[in-house]
């Protein structure tokens, strides 16, 4: 198993921690079935609902990223009072136990030779810890490969930021639930699935599927091919019915092979499907057929 490292780049803030966020565990060198996402304990939980919940915005003057997740929590977030910091102010406020912390932070798998990295959005709590390898991380979701353009994601911040808070709502109502378990919750207590329409990108699908026949044969259910201008609104309108994909890909340069398939819902960042796929070098991650079945059969 591989546990993340959080690491500290010249520009950017991240965390320096080993914190088991997302673990890969292999089967026969062709997928990664185990998938472990932080819950935080019972009374982090409570705390973080006495905090202010202090956005982190890159120091870049010109940020679409500071764009685009400035509107989504103004729109979305309703858990915490909010405000808004820049990176740099970062270190003189962590200390602080009344403030918790979104923020993207540069990743990377300990024992991976490449040390290939990648962006999560991430919530943790501010307060006295000794480093800020101690603060507790919440919540975290994989954006991307770190260098990989921001346009892949940025109009599903959206939906990010509400995953986040349903997440967060979800630990408080069972604190029963743990890294260990809480992803198989997440999918066996999603709503009917039958009831929802997924709607992807053509360049989220393998080829085989970019036509609507093969689409429909594959996936017993409704869907749709959208365009991220269509997606974003869906997130915006807090669609009741819609199912996006989000897919990350290595970076053509990378010699990590596996990619990220997650499905979530518009209405509030529900998890529906969560699976990783290895790949042969220098090749693309897309939903193939498999997965659509997959997601039929939740």
């Amino acid at each position: 198993m591989d546990d993340i490292l959080f690491i500290l780049t010249n520009n950017k803030l991240v965390m320096k921690q080993i914190i088991s966020i997302f673990i890969f565990l292999a089967i026969a060198a062709q997928c990664f079935s185990q998938i472990k996402v932080p819950t935080g304990t019972k009374s982090e939980i409570s705390k973080l609902y006495t905090t202010t919940t202090f956005v982190v915005l890159k120091n870049e003057f010109m940020s679409d990223y500071n764009d685009a997740i400035q509107e989504a929590v103004n729109k979305f977030w309703k858990i915490t009072p909010v405000k808004f910091i820049k990176e740099s102010e970062f270190n003189n406020l962590r200390n602080d136990s009344d403030k918790s912390f979104l923020m993207t932070n540069v990743v990377c798998f300990e024992d991976d030779k490449s040390n290939t990295k990648f962006d999560f959005l991430t919530l943790s709590l501010g307060g006295k810890y000794k480093t800020i390898n101690d603060m507790p991380t919440l919540c975290a979701i994989p954006l991307c490969y770190t260098g990989d353009d921001e346009e892949k994601y940025i109009y599903k911040l959206g939906a990010m930021v509400k995953h986040c808070q349903t997440h967060i709502e979800t630990c408080r109502s069972h604190p029963e639930l743990n890294k260990e378990n809480i992803l198989d919750y997440y999918i066996k207590n999603a709503s009917n699935i039958e009831s929802k329409k997924l709607c992807l990108l053509k360049d989220e699908v393998s080829p085989d599927l970019r036509n609507n026949s093969a689409l429909k044969t594959n996936y017993m259910y409704d869907a749709e091919f959208a365009t991220r201008e269509q997606i974003e609104n869906l997130i915006k309108s807090d669609d009741d019915y819609a199912l996006i994909a989000h897919i990350i890909s290595p970076l053509s340069d990378s010699k990590l092979t596996f990619c990220v398939k997650i499905i979530i819902d518009t209405k509030n960042g529900m998890i529906y499907y969560y699976d990783t796929q290895k790949l042969k070098k220098n090749t693309d991650g897309y939903i193939l057929p498999s997965d659509l079945k997959k997601i039929s059969k939740k």
